[in-house]
């Protein structure tokens, strides 16, 4: 218990002290063949990605998400938690909230590879339990849940990698 709570703190610590400021053409742009990696291991190659990856750990799917094949996972910049409250993140991470950070996590991915052309206005995204992830497009910006996709496209070998500017939350 004592372990998960200095985790817990630690994460909290982290999330507020790293810095945070990513430019959209440095996210991810440094790997080479990011078809060779999986959208797992490319996520962990870049330190503005390291919030999001952290809670897919608290989570408990890294396992799931290894091993998935041809999903879209939507990845928040760090940049994208500073419009969480402390209080948001507190719940979100506290460990009797974790079936609430594995809808969060489960939010961010869509099992199957969709690329940023194929999503269009009133394009909606079933999800678990009703519900619903709605997709808009305003010119060539697209927005996935509320968030917008900043660096799209990332081709891993199990799948895509959408960068987004903010969380994505469901609708019921």
């Amino acid at each position: 218990m004592k372990f998960i709570k200095h985790m817990y703190i630690g994460l909290i610590l982290l999330f507020f002290s790293a810095p945070l400021v990513a430019q959209e053409e440095d996210i991810l742009g440094h790997i080479e063949s990011p078809g060779n990696y999986t959208t797992f291991e490319l996520a962990h190659m870049d330190k503005n990605l390291t919030t999001f990856m952290n809670l897919l750990s608290l989570s408990g799917l890294e396992t799931s998400l290894l091993f998935a094949e041809e999903h879209t996972l939507i990845i928040p910049t760090n940049e994208s938690f500073k419009e969480m409250t402390i209080a948001e993140f507190k719940e979100l991470t506290d460990p009797k909230n974790k079936t609430k950070l594995i809808a969060f996590i489960k939010d961010h991915n869509i099992p199957s590879k969709v690329m940023k052309y194929e999503l269009t206005s009133n394009h909606i995204i079933s999800k678990y339990a009703n519900d619903k992830i709605r997709i808009k497009r305003e010119n060539d910006e697209v927005y996935i849940g509320g968030a917008k996709i900043i660096v799209p496209d990332i081709e891993a070998s199990n799948g895509v990698i959408q960068i987004v500017d903010n969380t994505v939350y469901a609708i019921n």
